[in-house]
């Protein structure tokens, strides 16, 4: 998947930016610094070796990877 070009990863992963942002919790208008904070502060709380689940993390990671592009 790292092979993808930056303009399909967002379609394959069928997220949109609006989801995204919903899932880190951040505006429209957030920085690419609130997006890693927001990431970050989730990935502390859901991550599955911290008692979160692997699907969970995938939607996090999924997320901000939409939101980084």
């Amino acid at each position: 998947s790292q092979y993808r070009s930056q303009s399909s990863a967002s379609e394959s992963s069928g997220m949109t930016r609006e989801e995204a942002r919903s899932v880190l919790g951040v505006s429209a208008t957030a920085t690419e610094a609130e997006i890693r904070e927001a990431y970050k502060r989730l990935m502390q709380k859901n991550h599955p070796d911290g008692g979160g689940t692997d699907y969970l993390a995938q939607k996090i990671n999924q997320a901000r990877d939409v939101l980084l592009k």
